[in-house]
């Protein structure tokens, strides 16, 4: 069970992010998918906040989007 918001940091579509709520054993994943419809809207609700928070956070960080070069890779889950 994954519950993702997704974000541009900007009004372009190069700097795309996402942030998820994911079980990670079958326990979790019953639990999560058992939960009603409106409570994983208002997790979600949580995780779209959250984003607010984490964009306004990198756009007063000295680098902002533009100022770094492009990368051949990243960590995924680091």
């Amino acid at each position: 069970m994954v519950i993702s918001r997704e974000r541009y940091l900007d009004d372009s579509s190069r700097y795309l992010v996402t942030l998820s709520l994911a079980s990670r054993t079958l326990e979790t994943h019953g639990w999560l998918s058992s939960l009603p419809a409106e409570v994983q809207q208002q997790v979600g609700d949580v995780l779209t906040r959250a984003l607010d928070s984490v964009q306004h956070l990198l756009h007063e960080a000295p680098a902002g989007p533009g100022d770094v070069g492009e990368t051949a890779h990243f960590g995924c889950g680091t």
